[in-house]
């Protein structure tokens, strides 16, 4: 039999009941209620009560109140509670949580082949340093002024997944005239972006090495580049893998970071990118049929020196410290993929985060994304990635303001609320956060509410920007509307008028002042309009 699972969220402040006299509704569960009840009230009150006794508490706003019998699991056979344990950081990291972190893919070095072993010399340019900053100017009014973590792809060399193991180099096609050498634009970049709420850091490699590397020769002697049983050497999926444990027993790991940070101001920046920082590589396999596939299973980076997976795993752990010792923070491209763990202790951030298991054992000030594509990303909030729709045009960014609402712009808002727990039942999803927040999805039907208030309703918004101020509020629609009536949140109901600016890549504009009756203000938005709230 399921068990009784009350969430008590009342505006009064005191409330007297019988626990014996229970609504209609809930007499299935009255059977179960034999010997006493446990009541627990968040804040660490907690008691119990025996049924037809007299209770008496008091609630503040919105707050909920759990009541199960005693010795019986906290909810129903579908409600799952969430309860983080500590997680103790190597060191301070920046709150990505709250932060926009992007990609500019500035540059591709291109390849012959099927699986990449060299450049052929030849290079595409999508962004140069001088492109770059417009661009992140632009980005910041379509924001408006959020913090922004922005990775550079391609900044060395010829360009994306090119010199590594490597990093000595800038990739002169980004070089803006003004400037001597592409380093001298690329930190005239990193400084420059600051005005825009921005800050510039580097998408670098430390898995892969490619035999035009100024350092392949050097890593070859010193088997740092992945062998085989046999002694010749392992191909990757992309280029050659290398072992961490023998590139640091070496010194090069040390070595090729202390040369970066002397290179840039990554230091200044406090964060670094580090793509497939993965634990066992993947490798490509011929199939039968002639066809290639690639093989993902657990396995050694380099049979030929010995070193197990465990020994890989620590000498990441000590790489990751490394780049902390020197106020670095790490990000990477996933969070367990190709990986023997997660790394919680050393990384904060994921390019791709997924899986209900993750929300559930970290909140998102301990460990984010990136980009969720699940019904949880959307349920307990994702970002947006921004780079393949700046990719595909710099100039309009199409979809990005849409991206930037309806994924950035609830998980920033979401990220800042604790998660209480998550209801499961046939064709629909919730997830329950503090201050009587819930997020739900039925088939296609998103929302998010506040209490009874809608803040979200699929592809309409109307939510808080805290980054701006308290008064602060964005809206867009995908499809537009006409006269929707928005119930403000609890704590906006005393404002009187709001006035209304659309959001352009040049500004915001002012399009005009609407009243608010009793805590309502009535909008018309247009197709995939975006504007700021001010409320007065």
């Amino acid at each position: 039999m399921k068990h009784l699972f009350f969430v008590v969220a009342l505006l009064a402040t005191n409330l007297c009941t019988k626990a014996g006299d229970m609504p209609k509704w809930n007499q299935p569960y009255h059977q179960s209620l034999v010997g006493r009840l446990f009541l627990s009230i968040p804040g660490g009150k907690v008691g119990s009560i025996v049924p037809h006794d007299f209770i008496s508490f008091a609630l503040e706003p919105g707050q909920p109140l759990l009541i199960v019998p005693e010795g019986r699991s906290t909810g129903p056979s579908d409600t799952t509670r969430i309860n983080y344990q500590p997680v103790q950081k190597i060191s301070k990291h920046p709150p990505y949580h709250q932060i926009l972190v992007m990609k500019l893919f500035m540059s591709q070095a291109l390849f012959d082949g099927k699986y990449k072993r060299r450049d052929n010399g030849q290079s595409t340019v999508y962004l140069t340093a001088g492109q770059a900053l417009d661009l992140i100017k632009r980005m910041d009014q379509l924001t408006l002024g959020i913090p922004k973590i922005v990775y550079l792809v391609g900044w060395q060399y010829n360009g994306h997944d090119s010199g590594y193991p490597a990093w000595f180099h800038g990739n002169n096609g980004l070089k803006r005239k003004e400037d001597a050498t592409a380093l001298e634009s690329l930190r005239w970049l990193m400084e420059e972006a600051k005005r825009y709420h921005t800050t510039v850091s580097l998408h670098i490699n430390m898995f892969d090495a490619y035999e035009d590397s100024p350092l392949w020769e050097t890593y070859v002697k010193e088997n740092i580049i992945a062998r085989k049983k046999d002694g010749s050497l392992l191909g990757g999926e992309w280029g050659y893998p290398i072992s961490y444990a023998q590139e640091w027993k070496t010194g090069y790991a040390q070595k090729r970071i202390d040369s970066l940070c002397k290179l840039l101001p990554i230091q200044e920046a406090g964060t670094i990118h580090i793509d497939a920082f993965h634990t066992f590589p993947p490798i490509p396999v011929e199939q039968p049929d002639g066809s290639w596939g690639v093989d993902l299973d657990k396995k050694p980076t380099s049979p030929f020196l010995h070193n197990s997976i465990a020994d890989e795993t620590a000498a990441q752990k000590k790489i990751y410290a490394y780049w902390a010792s020197k106020g670095i923070d790490v990000t990477s491209e996933g969070v367990d993929f190709l990986r023997e763990e997660s790394f919680a202790v050393y990384q904060s951030m994921a390019w791709w985060f997924g899986g209900l298991d993750k929300y559930l054992q970290w909140p998102a000030s301990v460990y984010t994304g990136g980009r969720d594509n699940s019904e949880w990303g959307r349920l307990f909030g994702t970002s947006m990635h921004g780079e393949e729709i700046i990719k595909a045009d710099p100039v309009n960014l199409p979809g990005f303001k849409e991206d930037f609402c309806l994924h950035t712009l609830i998980g920033y808002f979401l990220n800042r609320l604790d998660r209480l727990y998550v209801v499961q039942q046939p064709g629909k999803k919730e997830v329950h956060f503090s201050g009587g927040v819930t997020t739900s999805l039925q088939g296609d039907q998103f929302n998010l509410l506040e209490g009874k208030k809608v803040l979200a309703d699929n592809q309409d918004v109307l939510i808080p920007a805290p980054w701006i101020d308290q008064y602060a509020m964005i809206a867009f629609s995908r499809n537009g509307y006409a006269n929707r009536v928005w119930e403000l949140p609890e704590n906006l109901r005393g404002r009187r008028t709001a006035e209304l600016f659309r959001v352009t890549q040049e500004g915001p504009v002012k399009i005009g002042t609407r009243k608010i009756h009793s805590g309502k203000l009535t909008i018309v938005m247009g197709k995939d309009e975006m504007v700021l709230v001010r409320l007065k």
